[in-house]
């Protein structure tokens, strides 16, 4: 699979190409988007497995809200049935990915414990007790280098598979590869442009900032599509679709800048 290489401008790109998405039909783009989160957040609240559940959904309904960046991209009609695309093409893959997420989580954490011990689960219980985070730092820094070691590998670890995961279910959905091979070349292409998503990500959390100051949390409202919308615009710089490679018809988004 040809994974592109953008320069660091492309982190701004992101951003700019991503709200120009959202302003082709902004009452949509938005109301979908909260739509996404409402059934996250109600698997979220499921007995025993809503976790479980959640994680599972998420890649299935990431898909359904890259369908509808498609859409914006097209300037097709956007409908609600973009949003559910998920649940009727590969559906196995994409829950697949949602396990491969899960096993990845409990290896992480398995990772940390095996280095960091006794003194690790000691700490992450009392801080657990008492949901302080200063005081987590000043027990982390007491127990010794082991600790912090462990704690360092584990976010390295979970980092490595959100990068792994973040480009998968397009790849998937759209270019129709199986969820070891999306996992592969999404953690190869973030690698590859980890100037531009570093610049990207600096300016989205600058973004939140700015969002956060509006009243009454509105700016969330906007932050979520922005990040969905921006993300596809990455993929689609970063890995041409299948038809594409085959036919050399250049992508919407230019990756030359």
């Amino acid at each position: 699979m040809e994974i592109q290489k953008m320069s660091a401008a492309r982190g701004w790109t992101w951003v700019k190409q991503g709200y120009q998405l959202i302003m082709r039909n902004p009452l949509m783009a938005i109301t979908l988007a909260l739509i996404a989160a409402l059934v996250l957040f109600v698997a979220l609240r499921l007995p025993l497995f809503g976790p479980l559940v959640a994680v599972l959904l998420m890649p299935v309904l990431m898909v359904g809200y890259m369908r509808v960046c498609r859409a914006l991209e097209e300037d097709e009609e956007i409908e609600l049935t973009h949003l559910f695309v998920g649940f009727h093409q590969h559906t196995s893959r994409l829950i697949a990915l949602g396990g491969f997420t899960i096993v990845g989580l409990f290896a992480a954490s398995a990772v940390m414990v095996m280095i960091g011990g006794e003194a690790l689960t000691t700490l992450l219980e009392n801080f657990q007790a008492a949901n302080d985070p200063q005081a987590l730092a000043q027990a982390m820094w007491a127990t010794g280098s082991g600790v912090a070691f462990s704690l360092l590998v584990g976010f390295t670890l979970v980092c490595a598979l959100m990068l792994a995961l973040q480009y998968a279910p397009m790849l998937v959905y759209f270019n129709d590869v199986t969820p070891v091979a999306a996992l592969r070349a999404s953690l190869s292409g973030s690698l590859r442009n980890i100037i531009p998503y570093t610049v990207y990500s600096i300016i989205m959390q600058l973004v939140a900032l700015v969002l956060s100051l509006l009243p009454f949390n509105l700016g969330l409202i906007v932050l979520l599509p922005l990040g969905l919308t921006s993300l596809y615009v990455s993929y689609r710089n970063i890995f041409p679709f299948a038809h594409e490679l085959a036919t050399s018809e250049p992508v919407t988004h230019n990756p030359e800048a």
